[in-house]
This record gives structure tokens, sequence and C-alpha cells, in this order.
């Protein structure tokens, strides 16, 4: 374990199941698996992103699972004493997780993500570098509950790999820690949960309406037919409509759009109220954006067409609106 403050300092230990491996199509160096960050002391204040000044300003907490910030030429994990990796994850606060602000005590982790990268890897080659950011968020969470929640109601919520983490971590041991009655809801937007992922733990279950609590919401966005060019949805990926807040094909306007938010490099916010429909279609969440150039992305990773990295600014009030309901909802129970 070490203390998270920036120093760019490597553990070095070996892994039996792979030893290194190259990647084509990316310049960075073959993966050295005798050379990868230490795992954080979540005992250590530095290892969060951040923890909430005054934990019992509000009822409610989130454990929130920062998305990818790591796609350099350098690491194929992030050293979470990295300052500038600190800083472009802390940005997630502002962009996504704002939706909790004034809502919930924020509780976020660092852990040492994946790179983008790995998403042109083998499966089994992805699945080792993830294995990483998947045992620090679980260390995490168990500290959390241990020592920081002192037995509030918490919101789960993440995007992209956070997302994909969390999701991961309740498949694999939801009705197992005990806090589970707790729950308000997950928000597991930017990665897929299937059929399979709620079969393999009946603990689970989909959000179905705006109220339901200890549910997940999930969904990817998409411009009409890019479903299958989107590497974060799955075969069978179920989906929530964060306009309706249903799991039907309903096609639901944008005049039930209370306002997409757009954030300036200051992170000034910018709302646009009525700026997209939704459709849940074929496993995926396709809208129609009043300019949807505005959200499109070029890189390889995310075509043009699949707008995951606005998947929390398409439906920015509405999510803010959701959270306040199920927390009311929950309160009453």
């Amino acid at each position: 374990m070490i203390r998270c403050l920036a120093s760019g300092v490597f553990a070095s230990f070996v892994l039996t199941l792979l030893t290194t491996f190259a990647v084509a199509g990316t310049s960075l160096p073959p993966f050295d698996a005798t050379d990868v960050p230490h795992a954080p002391d979540y005992a250590d204040r530095a290892c969060w992103l951040v923890q909430p000044s005054a934990p019992d300003a509000h009822p409610v907490d989130v454990f929130w699972v920062y998305p990818t910030v790591l796609h350099d030429d350098v690491h194929w994990l992030m050293p979470v004493d990295n300052d500038e990796l600190r800083t472009a994850a802390t940005t997630s606060l502002t962009t996504q997780a704002s939706v909790f602000s004034g809502q919930a005590n924020v509780y976020a982790p660092l852990y040492r993500q994946m790179n983008m990268a790995a998403l042109s890897l083998p499966h089994a080659e992805t699945e080792t570098l993830i294995q990483f950011g998947k045992d620090d968020i679980r260390q995490a969470f168990t500290y959390y509950l241990e020592h920081l929640n002192n037995g509030r109601p918490f919101i789960l919520a993440g995007h992209s790999q956070g997302s994909e983490i969390l999701t991961e971590l309740m498949v694999a041991s939801w009705g197992k820690f005990g806090c589970e009655n707790r729950l308000v809801a997950a928000y597991l937007i930017g990665w897929s949960v299937t059929p399979d992922d709620l079969a393999a733990n009946p603990a689970l279950a989909l959000c179905k309406n705006a109220t339901q609590t200890r549910c997940i919401v999930t969904y990817n966005t998409v411009a009409p037919g890019r479903q299958t060019v989107a590497p974060t949805i799955r075969p069978g990926a179920q989906v929530t409509n964060p306009l309706s807040w249903a799991t039907n094909d309903i096609f639901v306007p944008a005049k039930q759009n209370l306002g997409a938010v757009f954030f300036a490099a200051d992170g000034t916010p910018t709302t646009v109220p009525h700026f997209t429909s939704a459709q849940i279609l074929e496993s995926g969440l396709v809208v129609q954006p009043l300019d949807p150039e505005l959200v499109n992305s070029d890189l390889v990773s995310f075509p043009k067409g699949v707008y995951h990295f606005y998947d929390y600014s398409l439906f920015y009030e509405n999510l803010k609106q959701n959270v306040h309901d199920r927390i009311q909802t929950f309160s009453r129970q």
C-alpha cells in the first residue's frame, strides 16, 4: 500500500497470470506486469479523489467511480499519485457527478484504472489490466462501508470504466456486503448490464420507473443505427430511458428533456432545454440531438454517432431530478 502523494513511484512484483504483452495500433510500450503502480491505501485521505468535508451535510452518500481518464502513451495503469491524471479524474466531479451535488455526500476513490488503449487488446489481456481497478474499488468500497458510511443510505454511481467496475462488483458480490437495504439506486451509466448479469445475481434489479429504489439505471447513448459500433453496448444490454425512467421502447420526445448541460473548460455550465429525444432500440438509447456535431467524438474507440462522453450531459437535469425523487422515495420507506 502507498500513501497517495504525487511521487510517480512504482512497485515491482510478479504476476503469475501474464508477464508482458504488446499492442498493435498504440505507441504504448509493452505492458510489463512486474512493474505496476502501488495499490492505494484507502485509510489515507490522499487516496481519495474527494471526501466530504462535512460527512453529515446530507442524509445520503454517493460512492462515485470516475470514468476513463487515462489515454496517454506512457501508462497502462493509472498511478494514483500522478497529479495530471488526478486533475483529469476531478473533472468528472463537475461534468457528471455534480448531478448529485447538494443532494448527497460524495465519496470518490482513486483507483488504478486501465488505459483506454486496452480496449484494442484481446479480451484476456484487457481483463488482466482492468482487474487492478476492480480490486482497488472493492477495497475502497469495503473501507467506505466500514469507516466512512456510518449507516447512511447511499447511491452507487459511475461512468464508462467506472460503471463497468461497479457492475462487475455488484454481479459478483451484491447481497453479501450487508448494506444492500441502504442502496437508494445504482447509476451504472455508460456501460451495459445484461440479462446474464441479472440472472447471475438475483439480488440485482433494473429500475423500471422514476421512484423505484434499490435498483439499477443503465444506458448508452447513440445516434440511430449506431448501436453495433458502440464498444460499451454488449449483446442484450438492458436500458433505462432517462426521459421516462421506463424500460420499454416507447419514443419519448425532446419536450420531456429538462435540459442537457455542457461544461466549458473552466467548468462553466450551459443548459439547453429539450436538447434531445430518447428511445430504447436494440440495446442502445437512441437520441436525436438538436446539434449532433456538438456531441460527436472523433476518437477511434468511440466513433461518430456514439455519444458516450455525453451520457450524463444529454440528460443532466433529468438525472438531477431523478436523484432527488429516488432519495425522497427512499426516505419515506
